[in-house]
C-alpha cells in the first residue's frame, strides 16, 4: 500500500525544517568541520550550537552582573577593548607608528645638530621645556650665512627641520620660525602616546 503523496511531502518537509540554521551558524559549522576534518550531522551540530548559545547567555549574564557591581573596572575594560578594535581597524597606520623613531630630547639634539650645521645653522640650544600632554621645547639657532634674506633663512631652516623629523615623534610647531639679526627661534613638539602618534601620521 502506497503512502498518501500529501502526507509523504509533509513528513519530508518537516524533516528538512527540523533544524533551522542561520548564516552565522552555517559559517561556524564550516569552520568546525574544517578543523576536525569531517562532516557533522545536523543533529550533532544543533546540540553543539545549543550548548554554545546557552554558555554564551550564562557568560553575558555574569559579565552584566560584574559590570553592575564594578562599574569603574567595566569602564576601563570597555576603553581597552575599544583601543584594541581601533588598532585592528587601522592596522597599517599603527604599523607605521611602531616604526617611528621615538627620540628623547638628547637624541633629538644629536639628530638635528649635524644636519643643521651642514646647512649653515650653528649653536642649537633648547630651553623652556613644557611638560604637558606632549613635550614642547623652545629652540634657538644662528645662521652663519651673511647677507641671506630673513625669509630665505626662515624657510630653509623650516624645510630642513621638517624633513629631518619626518620619521620621528617630533614636529615643528605651527607658529613657525622667527628671525632677528641672524638668530632664529621656534618650538618643537614631541609626542609619546600611541594614539597621538597615530593622529600625527594620519594628518600627513
Amino acid at each position: 500500500m502506497h503512502s498518501h503523496p500529501i502526507k509523504h511531502w509533509k513528513n519530508k518537509f518537516m524533516k528538512a525544517e527540523k533544524y533551522h540554521f542561520t548564516s552565522a551558524d552555517k559559517k561556524f559549522r564550516k569552520n568546525i568541520e574544517k578543523q576536525y576534518g569531517g562532516k557533522i550531522s545536523d543533529e550533532d551540530f544543533y546540540k553543539l550550537i545549543k550548548k554554545q548559545k546557552r554558555w554564551l547567555k550564562e557568560y553575558m549574564e555574569a559579565v552584566k552582573k560584574w559590570a553592575q557591581e564594578k562599574p569603574w573596572e567595566a569602564e576601563q575594560l570597555s576603553k581597552l577593548v575599544k583601543s584594541w578594535e581601533e588598532k585592528e581597524k587601522n592596522k597599517k597606520l599603527y604599523d607605521k607608528v611602531a616604526k617611528l623613531k621615538k627620540l628623547t630630547v638628547i637624541e633629538l639634539e644629536k639628530l638635528l645638530t649635524p644636519v643643521l650645521e651642514k646647512e649653515g645653522y650653528i649653536k642649537l640650544e633648547f630651553s623652556q621645556l613644557d611638560l604637558q600632554k606632549d613635550v614642547i621645547i623652545s629652540f634657538t639657532i644662528q645662521d652663519t650665512k651673511t647677507g641671506q634674506h630673513e625669509y630665505d633663512s626662515r624657510m630653509k631652516l623650516k624645510k630642513v627641520i621638517e624633513k629631518t623629523l619626518v620619521n620621528t615623534n617630533w614636529r615643528l610647531m605651527s607658529e613657525g620660525i622667527h628671525y632677528r639679526l641672524g638668530i632664529l627661534t621656534g618650538q618643537l613638539r614631541g609626542r609619546e602616546r600611541e594614539e597621538d602618534l597615530a593622529k600625527l601620521i594620519g594628518t600627513k
